[in-house]
Parts: structure tokens; C-alpha cells; sequence
């Protein structure tokens, strides 16, 4: 069992950071190799102090865990504005992949985007996630490999601050590793593995122009991105009811045939709040790991908290009112929910 695990630990791991494949063929183009350097480079107290965490508390509950263990009075705080983010996360991928990336639409985008939210779902409720992300990482590692590339020009080398930061943010779903916990240290040091290995792929591919195909082809990649946000929802999910894996499934595909009445409005109006919440959930996090450590990783926590807050800063719409006020809401309703449930229950 010890490889196995490992294995499929490495697999959720590596799959989680975007994936690769879907980074590599959809964010890369106009990535320099200095930019993803050093953008490797500011992400890593990020990692770190996720498999820091890990060390302290590994189960299925995540990022969760640690939170109501070395902080609990704002472990409903972390639960809610992460549990909001993911959730929409799920669906509006879905439209991504099929309205985005593939580019389809009427009768054909609609049929795809049921088949994927289909496949999505059936996957989670046989609990084959690991195993499909197995399979899942082999296949982008094939694909990932620049074979055949052409180099980019030397004299497209530049270097921009604002690219390194948003480049580096890309990586932010590889604090979904702790959520394959399960009490056991088997594959513990995979969210390093993942980490250093996709960096050194990332760092070669930008040295290349990546094919058109490989941006169709990273669709793939992101559907797997979707099955590890799922398992990671409904790892969490179980620790509070044996009947959420059904609701979770059920809620996903009907948020996602709604999304099919104006998919493009949906995708705007739900990516929005969803990063807005992501952000806010994982500075919470990591403000509970400043708060539980004494020693080193504290300043790792305060760089954390700092890119977080750059990231929370640039999902800001300050452009729209609309959607800016719609982040505002957000933010307040979901601060709101524990305060009034304390008071009504406790």
C-alpha cells in the first residue's frame, strides 16, 4: 500500500497545481523563463508552509484541521469563505473548459458542459478521483514535454514585476493537498515533489512557443483540476455529514445547468467572488499559522500573507461597480454567517 499511496498522494499533488498541463498551455505563452524563476521562487514559502502543515496536522479535513486545532475561533471563518470559493470553482471551471478553452458553443457547448459536469460527477460519487488523477498525471506529463517546440526569440526575455506576482499566484490550488490526508505520513512529501517538478517543467517550457494544441489539449488538465477541488470539498464535507457527498453532487450539477442559460455571464459574475473568497480564506490560514508557530516559518507566514493580499488586491474589479460591489457583499455576508450562527446556537 506504501507506494500506492504515494503514488496517487503525488498524483493529487501534482494535478493541483493548475495542473501543469493546463499552466503550461494556457498561462506560458507570454511567461519569460526569468519571470517563472523567480515566480517559482516567491510561491515556495507558500509550499513550504503547506507541507509545514501537513507535519503538524494531516487529515482529511485539510487546511481545516490545522485551523481548528491551533486556532479555532477562526476555523468557521476559514470554512465558509473557502468552502463559498470551491464550490463555485466547480461549475464555472466546467464553463471555462467548454466556452474558453475549446471555444464551443449552442447545442454543441451545451451537450459538452452536461458531458463533463456527467463525467465529473460520476467520478466523485464511485470515489475514483485518485486513481483518475493517476492516470491524469501521466497523460499531462506526455503532453507536457516540450517535443518538437520551437524556441522562443532571444529578444522576448524581458522581466515585469506584475508577471512574476500573477504567475506565481497560478500555483495557489496547491494548497489542496493536505485535503488527501487520511492520518497516514505515506506520500507526506509529495506537495514538495509535485512543487520542484513542475517548476523545472514550467521553467523549460517557457523557453519554448507552445503549440496551439497543447492549449486545447490542457482542457484535460483543468477537468482534473475540478476532480481535486471536489474530492477536496468532499473530504471536508464528510467530516460533517455521511449524506454530503450527494448534495455536494447534486448542488455541482445544478449550479452547472444554470450556468448553461448565459454561461458567459455566469463564468463573470462566479469566478469574481470565488477568487475574492479564495484569497480571504487562505490569508486566514495562514494568518492562524502566524499566529500557532514560534519559531522560523513565522516570517514564511507573513511573505505568505503578503502575496495573498497582493492577490486579493488584483481580484479586486475596481473597473466595475457592479462586481466590485458583488466581492463587498461577498465578503461581508460570509463574515457575517459565524457571528449569527454563534449567537443562535451557542
Amino acid at each position: 500500500m506504501g507506494l500506492k499511496r504515494k503514488l496517487l498522494v503525488f498524483s493529487f499533488s501534482f494535478s493541483s497545481i493548475g495542473g501543469p498541463l493546463a499552466l503550461v498551455g494556457q498561462f506560458l505563452e507570454n511567461v519569460t523563463p526569468y519571470e517563472v524563476a523567480l515566480s517559482i521562487l516567491i510561491f515556495a514559502p507558500i509550499t513550504f508552509l503547506i507541507y509545514y502543515s501537513m507535519n503538524r496536522v494531516w487529515d482529511k479535513g485539510g487546511l481545516y484541521d490545522y485551523v481548528v486545532k491551533f486556532t479555532p475561533k477562526l476555523s468557521n471563518y476559514f470554512l465558509y469563505f473557502w468552502f463559498f470559493s470551491y464550490f463555485l470553482y466547480l461549475s464555472y471551471t466546467v464553463d471555462y473548459i467548454v466556452y474558453y478553452i475549446l471555444n464551443l458553443d449552442g447545442l454543441v457547448g451545451i451537450l459538452l458542459t452536461i458531458g463533463i459536469a456527467g463525467s465529473i460527477a460520476i467520478i466523485t460519487f464511485l470515489d475514483k478521483e485518485l486513481e483518475f488523477l493517476l492516470i491524469s498525471t501521466i497523460i499531462q506529463i506526455l503532453f507536457i514535454l516540450p517535443i518538437n517546440w520551437h524556441l522562443k526569440p532571444m529578444n522576448s526575455y524581458e522581466l515585469s514585476f506584475t508577471n512574476i506576482l500573477s504567475t506565481s499566484l497560478l500555483y495557489i490550488c496547491i494548497t489542496l493537498t493536505p485535503f488527501v490526508g487520511n492520518s497516514s505520513k505515506e506520500g507526506i512529501n509529495s506537495v514538495i515533489l509535485s512543487y520542484v517538478i513542475t517548476g523545472a517543467i514550467l521553467f523549460l517550457d517557457s523557453f519554448f512557443n507552445i503549440p496551439k494544441i497543447i492549449y486545447l489539449i490542457s482542457s484535460f488538465s483543468t477537468f482534473s483540476l475540478i476532480v481535486v477541488e471536489f474530492y477536496s470539498l468532499k473530504s471536508v464535507l464528510s467530516k460533517f455529514s455521511v449524506k454530503s457527498k450527494k448534495y455536494l453532487i447534486l448542488g455541482f450539477l445544478g449550479f452547472t445547468l444554470a450556468s448553461l442559460i448565459n454561461p458567459y455571464t455566469y463564468y463573470i459574475y462566479t469566478i469574481v467572488p470565488s477568487l475574492t473568497a479564495l484569497y480571504v480564506s487562505l490569508m486566514i490560514f495562514f494568518i492562524s499559522m502566524i499566529f500557532s508557530i514560534r519559531n522560523v516559518p513565522k516570517l514564511l507566514g507573513l511573505i505568505s500573507v503578503g502575496l495573498l493580499g497582493y492577490g486579493l488586491y488584483t481580484s479586486l474589479q475596481l473597473s466595475s461597480y457592479y462586481l466590485l460591489l458583488e466581492q463587498i457583499i461577498t465578503i461581508i455576508i460570509i463574515s457575517v454567517i459565524p457571528l449569527v450562527k454563534n449567537r443562535l446556537f451557542y
